[in-house]
């Protein structure tokens, strides 16, 4: 069994549509009420939830041009991420692991 690895950068939430649809899908899950077609259409989903937020706003990161790999041995790794190079707006970083 192998670790992957994988990293994902989010951008800023400042877009006035997105904020419209956040308030709008917030606003519907507290209520417990079905979300508007409009804003599940926004999002790509038929069913958006408080993670869908998050998938809107994630953008991939390429290896050798935002990040690098830096494999050490077959049990160690590492990774230098590239700041300068990073998309617009970028304000959080997910790395995640799987076996």
């Amino acid at each position: 069994m192998s670790l992957t690895t994988s990293i994902t950068a989010f951008v800023s939430d400042k877009d006035a549509e997105f904020r419209k649809h956040k308030k709008v899908l917030l606003t519907c899950l507290r209520a417990n009420v079905t979300v508007p077609k409009e804003t599940c259409d926004y999002f790509g989903e038929t069913s958006p939830d408080e993670c869908t937020l998050d998938n809107k706003l994630q953008t991939d990161l390429v290896e050798g041009k935002h990040f690098k790999l830096l494999e050490r041995d077959h049990e160690e790794m590492g990774f230098e991420i590239f700041i300068d190079k990073l998309p617009k707006n970028v304000y959080k970083i997910r790395f995640e692991n799987s076996w």
